[in-house]
């Protein structure tokens, strides 16, 4: 273990104590600054607790930016920002069971919502089906194993707002199952917490 050597001002100090997870058993004194009795302990608790409370019941998930990126196809001097506009914004949110949220989608996306404890390396992407606004091209992942939800986009790339709501806790995987976008990594998470 190594030992720091100089000074640390009132309030790094203060961290320092406070991040150690030791309890306070009385009040103590650093210059300019006092700690309270309660132990760390027992403050990760009120914080835990007040996180919960304020962990909300919806939240909103911008599924594809449609405003960013070069316009596909992509054509030489292309500068490879054309997937740019397949992501999720946030791409993790978090709320409490019984919570519900909405995808806002405009584009070529599909919206699916696998089961608490799924990763991305575990989705099927041999098992396809037909993309209807697309010809029926086989480009639409259609692994249905521990799959909670699927939402079919409109043709022609209108805007859709699928919801979903979670009962339990868990983390749930969430994908856009337009094979060209899984493979560039459009997915993200719904954390929810009891």
């Amino acid at each position: 273990m190594t030992t720091l050597r100089f000074v640390l001002p009132a309030a790094l100090a203060l961290a320092a104590a406070t991040c150690s997870q030791q309890p306070v058993s009385s009040p103590t004194s650093v210059p300019g600054v006092t700690l309270n009795s309660t132990s760390t302990a027992d403050q990760g608790s009120d914080e835990r607790v007040s996180a919960l409370a304020s962990t909300p019941l919806t939240a909103t998930v911008q599924f594809g930016a449609p405003n960013v990126g070069s316009p596909f196809p992509p054509v030489p001097p292309h500068d490879q920002s054309a997937h740019a506009k397949d992501n999720l914004i946030p791409r993790t949110v978090v709320i409490k069971a019984g919570g519900t949220v909405t995808f806002n989608s405009s584009g070529i996306h599909q919206v699916a919502i696998y089961d608490d404890g799924t990763q991305p390396e575990d989705i099927d992407t041999s098992i396809v089906r037909g993309t209807p606004c697309l010809g029926g091209a086989p480009l639409l992942i259609n692994d249905s194993e521990d799959r909670l939800a699927v939402f079919d986009q409109p043709c022609a790339g209108g805007p859709a707002s699928p919801s979903y709501t979670f009962p339990k806790a868990g983390r749930y995987l969430v994908i856009c199952a337009f094979l060209p976008h899984f493979e560039v990594q459009m997915w993200g998470w719904v954390i929810v917490k009891e």
